[in-house]
């Protein structure tokens, strides 16, 4: 307790040296603070975008269908599915779809696309569909001969909104499909996008061209938290209990993007290391130009009797009082930095296109990640680097020190 006291005491004692240590283990902490917000808020806001632009959070299929995706492997009942989908908590809206390769065809023009059959109610409460479209309108709720075409393929087909486009896919029973419809909207997104060559059509519209009627491939889920979509795709599983089906969360239908984000977020402990080396040599510059200082002063305490032992805690502890104080302060002013970036952001010099949806700037987050991280590095860095000073300490001998 007395040891307390006296480390307590001497923080204080010597203001200006205890005021640089804390400065730089509070600025050590604001950054690596931020660092972990603006990278995790940046990558919510790339996963939200990318999920609500057509993956969704978790997508039902029938079994096998994700490693072989044919016109044939098809489940039914949507509704009954969906239905129990809704009973799954935190499940907020699901959506049905039919697939198929096509050719298209406006006057002398023809390439590849993929015909994507979507519910003109659902689908929009389910994804960002609406919003992604550039130009023209959104399909109405009644089945009829329309299309909404990919950026990509319209400016392969050098198409708009008002011109008719020829399609031809191969149907379920094994005729060929092919038909006359009137191109209603074009889709935001360049020709590199994933969704560049997409052909949307009406479900009812899709599922009657194809020859696929009350069957579907795939039901998108969306829930009220991406975070938990590992979680909700097991629980709904579990409530459908139907071993002909596959439920599963986004970060495996799009394993190459959750891949190459988890790879990059590797880098953010690079950025890690280099702020708690500067951590840590501001703190050991300081607490070693303190021994320096007081070498007198422990000479003193070691002729009167006290042990290494206590020395060395003695110094732990001031040292753990300073930590202790910049934790606070740093989690005060991060709190407020990061408030801020996550209702302002930085600005990209360009936005970035991301399925149709535009990101036009760096958002930041406030989870307990960015707050308890910076404080454990900070902590046990301060008490890590100090141990070197303390040990020093323990060694002083006390003629030697009386006589500086």
């Amino acid at each position: 307790m007395l040891l307390a006291k006296i480390a307590f005491r001497n923080v204080f004692r010597q203001k200006r040296r205890s005021l640089l240590t804390g400065l730089t283990m509070i600025g050590g902490f604001v950054m690596l603070s931020l660092s972990i917000s603006i990278s995790d808020g940046t990558y919510d806001q790339a996963i939200e975008a990318f999920t609500l632009s057509s993956t969704g959070h978790v997508q039902i299929h029938r079994a096998g269908y994700l490693e072989k995706p044919t016109l044939f492997n098809t489940f039914t009942d949507a509704d009954a599915i969906g239905a129990k989908v809704m009973e799954v908590e935190g499940v907020e809206s699901w959506t049905p779809r039919v697939f198929s390769p096509a050719l298209t065809f406006i006057g002398s023009k023809t390439t590849v696309a993929r015909i994507v059959g979507i519910d003109p109610v659902r689908e929009p409460e389910t994804t960002h569909i609406r919003e992604k479209i550039g130009q023209g309108r959104m399909f109405g709720p009644e089945p009829a001969k329309e299309a909404m075409i990919g950026g990509g393929l319209a400016e392969v087909l050098n198409a708009k909104p008002g011109d008719e486009l020829v399609l031809i896919a191969q149907g379920a029973d094994g005729s060929i499909a092919n038909d006359l419809f009137k191109i209603v909207a074009v889709l935001k997104g360049g020709i590199n996008t994933a969704e560049a060559r997409n052909c949307y059509l009406q479900l009812q519209t899709a599922q009657d061209f194809l020859v696929l009627p009350g069957r579907y491939h795939e039901l998108v889920v969306t829930l009220n938290d991406f975070r938990r979509s590992r979680r909700a795709a097991k629980e709904i599983a579990r409530v459908l209990n139907d071993p002909r089906l596959e439920v599963e969360p986004w970060e495996v239908i799009e394993r190459p993007f959750y891949r190459a984000m988890m790879a990059d977020k590797e880098g953010m402990w690079v950025s890690l290391l280099i702020i708690i080396v500067i951590v840590a040599i501001g703190v050991l510059n300081t607490v070693l130009m303190s021994i320096l200082e007081r070498t007198r002063e422990y000479g003193v305490l070691k002729a009167l009797g006290t042990r290494p032992g206590a020395l060395f805690k003695l110094i732990l502890l001031e040292t753990t009082f300073l930590a202790v104080l910049a934790v606070v302060l740093g989690t005060l002013i991060s709190l407020g930095v990061d408030h801020y970036m996550s209702l302002h952001g930085i600005s990209y010099p360009e936005a970035i296109d991301m399925g149709g949806i535009m990101l036009s700037t760096m958002q930041g987050t406030i989870n307990l990640r960015v707050i308890a991280l910076p404080a454990l590095v900070t902590f046990f860095t301060a008490l890590l680097v100090s141990v070197i000073p303390a040990v020093r300490a323990m060694r002083i001998k006390p003629v030697q020190a009386m006589r500086l």
